[in-house]
């Protein structure tokens, strides 16, 4: 298999860490509140929060995706990859680092993702288009916090 795309965006948060951990990894299951391109999410596991929590994720055009929480550092980082999905992907994993400097919080997202054969050939070519629903998400979260 080829090796993933990776991406990585950021943004700085005029909120305090735990706020902005609290919106983004305690309430996992809540992404659409801010996140665009997601219609609606829910937790799908028992565990409500942390390490294997899984989510669901329904796309605001359509399909879904499921999606674990594979690694987790309170107040500092955590990693998710999907489970399963209705769109062609092989790989998708994503790491949201959280630092706290003079009372704001850079996010940092960073983004593996490659897609299924025969679509693989098209992953380079989707770059643009998934930096720019990992920014869309990012905006939405500080309008969320506002």
């Amino acid at each position: 298999m080829e090796k993933p795309i990776y991406l990585k965006v950021e943004k700085e948060l005029d909120h305090s860490l735990e706020k902005v951990w609290n919106s983004v990894a305690v309430e996992f299951g809540n992404v659409a509140d801010y996140n665009p391109s997601i219609k609606t999410s829910f937790i799908e596991s028992e565990i409500q929060s942390g390490l294997g929590t899984i989510r669901h994720c329904d796309f605001q055009t359509k399909g879904f995706i499921k999606e674990s929480i594979t690694k987790w550092q309170e107040n500092q980082y955590f990693e998710l990859s999907f489970t399963s999905s209705s769109v062609p992907m092989a790989v998708l994993r994503s790491r949201f680092t959280f630092t706290e400097k003079n009372h704001k919080t850079l996010l940092e997202q960073e983004f593996w993702y490659r897609m299924k054969p025969p679509f693989s050939l098209l992953s380079g070519l989707m770059k643009g288009k998934m930096r720019k629903t990992l920014v869309d998400g990012l905006m939405g979260l500080e309008k969320h916090l506002n």
